[in-house]
């Protein structure tokens, strides 16, 4: 995890597995919602709630899986 992040007690913790990490913060007017794959930011967005934050990370999540799939099969048929 990025030291910056080791830092910000403000930040929710949305996902974490081997790959990838997301967090989620409240910026009163808005949540803004980072993924990061080897500590490094791959993805960032904005939500209107906590939760629609972890829905739009779910999606992107889903959308990394399915590609990540794509290019191993593509890389098998060559």
């Amino acid at each position: 995890m990025p030291l910056a992040l080791n830092n910000n007690d403000d930040l929710t913790k949305l996902y974490d597995d081997d790959n990838y990490t997301a967090y989620t913060e409240d910026l009163e007017f808005m949540w803004r919602w980072t993924i990061y794959r080897d500590s490094k930011l791959v993805q960032e967005g904005c939500s209107l709630s906590e939760d629609s934050s972890r829905r739009a990370v779910n999606h992107v999540l889903a959308f990394f899986s399915i590609s990540a799939k794509q290019a191993l099969t593509e890389e098998a048929n060559h």
